[in-house]
């Protein structure tokens, strides 16, 4: 009841107070976002690429995309939840049979079986039944070691977090009983942090690239991420939208600093 009480509060705050931000500009926190930008880009440079270069190095591809099935396997009950809360009932049918067939026939979730057997994937979180609900996106935010939000999404999760307890944290879903409460949330927090540096090295050849492409990658990271979210509440699975705007168009040089394409989404 507790976490129930506490999403709706920050439901709440989303709403009253960032219901004004405006459309023509996702990023009115620009100078301060920069600045946390460039402190993760020093984290990520000092400690999470060498860390992520080693683990590629050292753990095979096939690996690495089965520990991938994995969490992606066990965010499924929240998935779930979410498209109930979307009204989605035949989504949430499916998340229940990737659950079971991922879980049993896919080895706990390292293969995805249930993609090899036609079962539609879905993808949905807490920010995104927001914005079914109505609430509006927020400000664009650069979030210190966590990357890109709206406030909306990172209400989101943060709900999702508050409402899922050591479950959010934990992929394992068990305490040991050995272990305190500090050391038990110590092993929450390493599973965490091997999904983190096993997704960073899934997709180190592809930042590279982009870093060395991107002509201001600030603003590269900044439109992928909210052209990528519009998609997804949309439910836009095609490179296209329907309105023909092209959401994963990333030229930086075409693009820039022009967001009068992002709707409130």
């Amino acid at each position: 009841m507790k976490s129930i009480r506490s999403a709706l509060l920050l439901v709440g705050l989303a709403w009253f107070g960032f219901g004004c931000a405006t459309v023509a500009d996702p990023d009115p926190w620009e100078p301060m976002n920069r600045g946390v930008f460039a402190f993760n880009e020093k984290i990520d440079s000092y400690a999470l690429d060498p860390l992520a270069m080693a683990w590629d190095y050292v753990i095979p591809e096939i690996a690495q995309s089965g520990l991938r099935n994995f969490f992606e396997n066990l965010r499924i009950p929240t998935v779930f939840v979410n498209d109930l809360l979307q009204g989605k009932p035949e989504a949430a049918v499916f998340d229940v049979l990737r659950l079971v067939y991922n879980s049993i026939f896919g080895l706990a979730g390292f293969i995805d079986v249930a993609s090899m057997a036609g079962i539609p994937k879905s993808d949905e979180d807490f920010g995104q039944t927001l914005a079914v609900w109505g609430v509006p996106a927020g400000p664009y935010v650069m979030m210190p070691l966590l990357g890109p939000y709206t406030v909306r999404s990172g209400i989101g999760d943060l709900a999702e977090a508050t409402a899922t307890a050591y479950a959010y944290f934990n992929p394992l879903w068990v305490e040991v009983a050995h272990l305190s409460e500090l050391e038990n949330l110590a092993v929450s927090v390493g599973t965490k942090g091997l999904d983190l540096v096993n997704l960073r090295a899934f997709y180190l050849e592809e930042i590279a690239a982009n870093r060395d492409d991107a002509f201001d990658y600030y603003v590269f990271i900044r439109n992928a991420y909210l052209q990528n979210r519009r998609a997804r509440v949309l439910d836009e699975s095609a490179v296209v939208a329907e309105d023909g705007e092209g959401l994963y168009f990333l030229d930086d040089e075409a693009s820039g600093d022009d967001d009068e394409d992002f709707d409130d989404f």
